[in-house]
């Protein structure tokens, strides 16, 4: 059993223990963000503020497996 800490700007989800069934910790995480957030190119016209956005709005910073 794998921890996958995920972090979301404003808030960290915590720990959670997954089973990994032959996935790597970037494979995980990357089903995670797939099914968890969206990506957007910019933000209002702004490109800086691009990256993947939880369905409320929050933006994901990355994670840490450990």
């Amino acid at each position: 059993m794998n921890i996958i800490e995920v972090l979301i700007y404003g808030l960290e989800i915590g720990k959670t223990k997954l089973k990994i069934n032959g996935l790597n910790c970037g494979e995980v995480a990357q089903a995670w963000m797939d099914v968890n957030t969206v990506y957007y190119p910019m933000i209002q016209g702004d490109a800086k503020r691009q990256g993947n956005y939880t369905h409320d709005g929050k933006l994901l910073i990355g994670w840490i497996c450990g």
